[in-house]
């Protein structure tokens, strides 16, 4: 009835409407276990949701392996397994941090959620990227276990706000509406220089 990263979930299912007179494989295919199995899965991820903080973290500890492959192999369900994902961070110390919270305490114009993928904690703090976005004020999320990176990329986006590899060749830092009117202003500045450029000094003799 659940699917393989649920495993763990043991319970018991009172219906009425399932047929017994039937073999397991018609039972298997019949519409109303589908139903079912749906309601399963999404009544067990808000039970989740709301556990204690305290009991929570005691949980994610035991088994947030199988909630990370469930947001990897479960696209009806990745909004909501993607809220109950936690990770370390350049700004939360040796605590657990939740999207949501990231987002909450992202910069204003921020339009990425930044994250660096390393072996250790040590190792991906100690990362000059990582460096370069905490000295500009920008909170980095620590992918430090091997399935976290491919967790994160099958998220699309979260509250809005896309994932960023502070890694990635090329990255630009958006800092929002500031940066954008200094190159403008850059752009001005040195229009008149560009112009003649391309028009007399570079033209073909």
């Amino acid at each position: 009835m659940m699917p393989n990263y649920l495993s763990f979930v043991r319970g018991v299912v009172d219906s009425d409407d399932l047929p017994l007179n039937v073999s397991r494989e018609t039972l298997q295919q019949h519409k109303l276990l589908k139903v079912i199995k749906k309601k399963l899965v999404r009544k067990t991820l808000d039970m989740i949701k709301k556990m204690d903080p305290e009991d929570y973290e005691k949980f994610w500890k035991e088994y947030s392996t199988n909630l990370k492959l469930g947001t990897i192999e479960d696209s009806t369900n990745r909004t909501r397994l993607a809220k109950l994902l936690r990770f370390l961070s350049s700004s939360s110390k040796d605590k657990l941090i939740s999207l949501a919270e990231y987002v909450e305490r992202m910069k204003e114009k921020q339009e990425h959620i930044y994250y660096m993928a390393g072996a250790s904690k040590s190792e991906v703090e100690n990362s000059p990227f990582v460096e370069r976005l905490q000295k500009k004020g920008y909170e980095v999320l620590y992918l430090t276990e091997a399935i976290d990176e491919y967790a994160i990329n099958a998220i699309p986006e979260f509250e809005g706000k896309k994932f960023q590899n502070v890694a990635k060749e090329g990255l630009t830092i958006d800092e929002g509406e500031g940066a954008k009117e200094r190159l403008e202003k850059l752009k001005t500045t040195f229009e008149p220089l560009t112009k003649w450029l391309s028009e007399e000094a570079l033209k073909d003799e």
